[in-house]
């Protein structure tokens, strides 16, 4: 209550809104807004994305349950659940769920990191026991979406150089990597549905389904108002600005280059799950629901 009633004084006030937040994540991550604006490129779009996700039917929710979020049936209610250890995860997240229901939060050490969770209960999860091949059904809006929820949650947009001089796109899902079978099926329901191509690569630890190049612009296209993740959502609408020539090689390095992952240690994307929920505050709570996550959250698909 206490929560609501600061976030109401903030509303009335000060002016404070949805927008005032996003400015706050991306200064934090810095990244000016500001300067994708003068681009003509709006940051806050992926705001307008979580129209329409109150519905859990909606198949984003499948797809996001196929990736990194977790459904648990616990007692007569239903457990949804994820973490993250990212800034921009926390806000993301924080998001989502508040779509459905304000969220209760944990944070936890995990291994080196320490880990935001967001979890709510449900009386009702319209998708449990719902195996993945039910997307072959899906029409071609539905299959973006569930194509969106899973990009969101366990998928990763990136730009690589190559030697011709010019960036290509690479739009990566994954899965455990004993889920070939999950993602050669997701392939070929994507190439049957949508004519796009895409490539199953298995590593030691995890598998991926890859699109690159104009495969991936073309996916991109397709799920492009369903991707709700701010910073995959930023990366892959200015590429296409440069795809489509409407950026130069230099402008585009130019917004690039703040979105990427740093490895020196200092990057405030990395590892500041927890610093990020304080700058989103005072929309998150840490206390309400009784929190029972099974002792080994991280599995897929279901």
């Amino acid at each position: 209550m206490l929560a609501k009633e600061i976030e109401e004084i903030l509303r009335r006030r000060l002016g404070w809104n949805e927008i005032m937040m996003d400015n706050i994540m991306w200064r934090f991550i810095d990244v000016n807004a500001n300067v994708f604006l003068d681009y003509g490129i709006d940051p806050h779009i992926w705001l307008q994305s979580l129209n329409g996700l109150g519905d859990l039917e909606n198949e984003y929710w499948f797809g996001a349950a196929n990736g990194d979020l977790y459904i648990m049936k616990w007692r007569q209610q239903f457990e949804v659940f994820t973490g993250t250890s990212s800034a921009p995860g926390v806000f993301y997240f924080l998001k989502l769920m508040e779509t459905i229901k304000r969220p209760s939060v944990k944070i936890v050490r995990i291994g080196n990191y320490i880990e935001v969770q967001f979890y709510v209960l449900l009386r009702h999860w319209p998708w449990y026991n719902v195996n993945y091949e039910a997307i072959k059904d899906f029409n071609t809006n539905g299959l973006a979406r569930y194509l969106a929820g899973l990009l969101d949650t366990d998928g990763s947009v990136i730009s690589n150089y190559e030697e011709k001089k010019y960036y290509r796109l690479e739009i990566r899902i994954s899965a455990c990597k004993n889920c070939d079978g999950f993602l050669k099926y997701l392939r070929s329901v994507v190439y049957e549905k949508l004519g796009i191509r895409g490539n199953v690569s298995r590593s030691v630890k995890s598998s991926e389904l890859r699109f690159q190049n104009r495969q991936a612009v073309e996916l991109f296209r397709y799920i492009r108002q369903y991707v709700i993740h701010p910073l995959k959502r930023l990366r892959a609408e200015v590429y296409l600005r440069y795809y489509d020539k409407e950026l130069t090689i230099k402008e585009y390095e130019y917004l690039y280059e703040p979105l990427k992952y740093d490895d020196n240690g200092n990057d405030p994307k990395r590892n500041h799950a927890v610093d990020a929920l304080t700058q989103a505050a005072p929309q998150t709570h840490t206390h309400g629901e009784k929190f029972k996550a099974p002792k080994n959250m991280y599995e897929t698909p279901r």
